[in-house]
């Protein structure tokens, strides 16, 4: 129910952002564009924040509702976008955004690389830009909020590791390749992995696309083609995990093959409680959302002026302390 009403906020934010882009920085006496106007609204009636994301997974999900939270504390509008997983469409939002004259554009980025012209056409606009959840491939600075995806990375690998005694053989379910957070995970599981060199084999990786359902896939390949070698599964999120945990109940493997991953979503969590996930790298997503609105405004009202990475932490979940998340931020 909650993803139903957050889709029809999403759809409501989305068409009144094309009103007001439509309307704004317009003089109603002469019908010219206003010298100058940048913003849809005055900044006593509120910013307009625009936003688009690489598409609305469950973790993304939540982040939305965490802009959407603070977006209403601050007394901004929020035009939420969802790119589907395409780098072009989401280029094609930014300037959508742009034309709207919205006050300040959030990106949650589809590929690293490919975003990297959204800098200089808000540059152009003279619109601000912040960077949430996925880096960007650059080395200019950039107003950033995110996870320390690197340490994410190792957390996971590590536990992984441990839990199979220090040696055997591990496959790995990669996020999007280029994506910041698939290479920055992968960052992390290979600076692990350099400290077991002939202790751990590294028997396949490859990307599911933070899909359940193409992890599902996958594994139940690599399950055929290394039958009886798979000691543990390092998923650089929770809902690849998951489709790898749907492989290993199919083949009756779930005790004795390890899983891990990233997020500690609900599922994921609901996952490490009954054991069939070992544990699960927490990036509060609601936070990481609330964060990115919170400097976006900030940097419009001229309180942050430098650009920097903010990072948020990062916390190795097992069942031994899932019920934190489980009575908290998921209780019903």
């Amino acid at each position: 129910m909650k993803k139903k009403v957050l889709s029809m906020l999403l759809v409501i934010a989305m068409t009144a952002g094309l009103v007001m882009g439509c309307s704004s920085g317009v003089d109603e006496g002469t019908g010219e564009e206003t010298a100058g106007t940048k913003s849809s609204k005055s900044k006593e009636d509120g910013y307009t924040v625009g936003c688009t994301v690489y598409y609305m997974t469950e973790f993304v999900t939540l982040m939305v509702e965490g802009m959407q939270s603070r977006a209403d504390e601050l007394g901004c509008d929020l035009v939420m976008l969802d790119a589907g997983q395409d780098a072009q469409n989401q280029i094609t939002q930014v300037e959508n955004l742009i034309a709207q004259k919205v006050d300040v554009i959030i990106v949650a980025a589809v590929d690293s690389d490919a975003i990297l012209p959204a800098i200089e056409m808000c540059d152009e606009a003279g619109i601000p830009l912040v960077g949430v959840n996925m880096l960007f491939n650059t080395d200019e600075p950039y107003h950033y909020v995110g996870p320390d995806d690197v340490l994410a990375g190792e957390l996971e690998m590590q536990n992984a590791i441990d839990e199979i005694g220090g040696e055997g053989n591990v496959v790995i379910l990669e996020g999007p390749i280029g994506q910041s957070a698939q290479i920055q995970r992968l960052e992390g599981n290979e600076n692990v992995l350099a400290k077991y060199e002939g202790k751990i084999e590294v028997l396949a990786q490859q990307t599911a696309n933070w899909s359940r359902e193409e992890a599902l896939t996958l594994v139940e390949n690599w399950l055929e083609t290394f039958s009886g070698e798979i000691d543990a599964i390092v998923a650089h999120n929770d809902e690849m995990a998951l489709g790898a945990i749907q492989a290993l109940e199919a083949a009756g493997l779930t005790d004795q093959i390890v899983v891990t991953g990233v997020d500690a979503i609900l599922d994921g969590c609901n996952a490490v409680s009954d054991g069939t996930l070992l544990g699960s790298v927490y990036q509060d997503a609601a936070k990481e959302g609330s964060d990115a609105v919170q400097k976006a405004y900030d940097v419009l009202e001229g309180t942050v002026t430098e650009k920097e990475l903010s990072y948020i932490d990062m916390k190795w979940i097992t069942k031994d302390n899932v019920d934190e998340l489980l009575t908290t931020i998921y209780a019903e």
